[in-house]
């Protein structure tokens, strides 16, 4: 059993959270969820929607056909309509009114939690479980029990599934951030901005579990006093978007040259400059692979759903110590803000790169056959040594000596023979022999494996490690390729046929929307 419920009405309504409540209380009953949000750039106003695939089994997309809509208001249903399935049905109208004005209209939300719970043929006691987590404390909750106990009690059960055992609801910020933790980094500064606020405010909730959130006057600061924070031994981050980033890029060829580890969380969205920052796009892959001026190493790594945002998280501290690099997690507004059923999991082993134990001739940027040099921490007894942004010889002072620049050049790019042998190899799905494969990177992982269940001769590879780009040679030979993106301009697309010499197939979106697991079935309709 599978559907698609779509929560919406206008914003300030309560959607949000009503949506975020009803996937937990779904996922704690046994069931697989996977949610994502809609919104303009508004404050108040303007139309919300929250859309959850309900299922039970695993799901990893949204389709087209809404099987339950709760409209919190008329328009909702106009707007929405052009969508039902045939066997559709919507909770409106009379239920929610009734019990609005009996507990007041910010109970609106709740009754309709409490219908499609009942609807849903779950038990109340996991969905009044939830509302007192949500609401702990506050004055509404006595209110917002009862008014789901009304919509639960009002409706007859509709729909049934074969539940499993509960699992964790989390959003893809929650999900980087919980890595972020796990990984043992001790310093953030995060300037607000869509779509990585939720981020923020996790991180700031949790701040008691032994680290510094700071929100800077600006992004310059912000990476700044990461870099600063890492100078000084400590992990650290910045999370932001296109144009916090854009302002950020200075600083990053800082932390390239002075080889100073730093995680930047970059959740793309439509742009350029503005563009349509409550949407999502994959836009910017081509950006910052090359960002900021002059040639260094970093990597580049896009996970492609909720549980790979914790897992990629954790690698990206491992990766940007051992390496003293800057790493760049890459993901977009879609993935930061989509939720999903998920075990969470890591197979990255924690480990803290040591400092060193200088002598009287500290040499901070030694070279060595790696290219990794020791490191050392302001303070450390004989380990002093110049942080420098120009150019400079292996103990920090500036150099233009033609041998060392080249010398330097090379240390740095030298890291990358080392790290194409740690990095996790691209991910196959579907059959090897398969005539045609899709490639991909970041959130149309879901659309991609959702459509693949009709498509048994197609396979589906997974970039996930962008920059450096890996050998895909062995995956694609003697197959017809496909790539498909949400972007314009095919930015994998390039990349794939500047290392691997081909003419693949290309097919983009590019409206503000990620790709339906039914709008990739009509491409790969189309492209046979």
């Amino acid at each position: 059993m599978r559907l698609l419920c779509k929560i919406a009405g206008f914003a300030g309504s309560g959607i949000m959270s009503a949506g975020e409540i009803l996937g937990r209380a779904c996922s704690r009953a046994g069931l697989f969820v996977f949610a994502s949000n809609d919104y303009p750039s508004l404050i108040r106003g303007g139309h919300n929607v929250f859309s959850l695939v309900i299922s039970d089994a695993p799901v990893y997309s949204l389709f087209s056909k809404v099987d339950l809509l709760v409209a919190l208001n008329e328009e909702s249903i106009e707007l929405h309509k052009k969508e039902f399935s045939e066997e559709h049905f919507v909770v409106s109208g009379e239920i929610l009114d009734r019990f609005a004005k009996e507990f007041g209209e910010l109970s609106r939300n709740m009754v309709a939690v409490g219908a499609v719970f009942g609807l849903l043929t779950l038990d109340f006691n996991v969905l009044s479980g939830v509302i007192n987590e949500r609401f702990a404390g506050k004055p509404q909750l006595d209110s917002n029990l009862k008014a789901a106990k009304a919509g639960f009690d009002s409706v007859k059960p509709k729909f049934e599934f074969k539940a499993k055992s509960k699992q964790l609801f989390l959003s893809g910020n929650h999900a980087l951030a919980l890595g972020a933790i796990k990984a043992g980094m001790k310093f953030a500064a995060i300037y607000p901005i869509t779509p990585i606020n939720p981020m923020l405010e996790y991180l700031a909730l949790k701040s008691d579990c032994g680290f510094v959130v700071e929100t800077p006057e600006d992004e310059i600061s912000g990476i700044l006093m990461a870099l600063g924070a890492s100078h000084c031994g400590v992990r650290s981050m910045v999370a932001t978007s296109g144009a916090g980033f854009s302002l950020m890029v200075e600083s990053l060829a800082l932390a390239g040259i002075t080889e100073t580890p730093i995680v930047i969380f970059y959740g793309q969205r439509a742009g350029p400059a503005t563009g349509m920052p409550t949407k999502t796009e994959q836009s910017d892959l081509a950006f910052v692979r090359s960002a900021g001026h002059g040639e260094f190493a970093r990597i580049v790594v896009a996970p492609a759903d909720v549980e790979e945002c914790f897992s990629e998280s954790v690698r990206a501290f491992q990766l940007a110590e051992k390496f003293q690099l800057p790493v760049i997690v890459l993901t977009d507004k879609y993935l930061n803000e989509s939720f999903q059923t998920v075990s969470l999991k890591s197979d990255v082993k924690m480990k803290r790169e040591s400092f060193a134990s200088p002598g009287s001739d500290f040499k901070r940027y030694a070279f060595t056959a790696d290219g990794i040099s020791p490191r050392s921490v302001p303070g450390q007894p004989d380990g002093m040594f110049d942080a420098n942004s120009d150019e400079h010889d292996e103990f920090g002072f500036s150099c233009d000596s033609p041998v060392n620049r080249a010398k330097m050049v090379e240390k740095r790019f030298v890291k990358f023979g080392l790290l194409k042998k740690e990095l996790p190899r691209p991910v196959l799905y579907g059959k090897k022999n398969a005539k045609t494969i899709i490639i991909s990177w970041g959130s149309t992982k879901g659309p991609i494996l959702s459509a693949l269940e009709k498509f048994p001769d197609v396979c589906f590879l997974q970039i996930q490690y962008l920059t450096p780009f890996p050998d895909i040679s062995e995956f694609i030979k003697g197959k017809k390729v496909i790539v498909i993106e949400n972007n314009k301009t095919g930015q994998l697309y390039r990349f794939v046929k500047e290392h691997c010499l081909i003419e693949p197939v290309f097919f983009g979106k590019f409206d503000g929307y990620q790709f339906t697991a039914d709008q990739i079935v009509e491409v790969l309709d189309g492209a046979k």
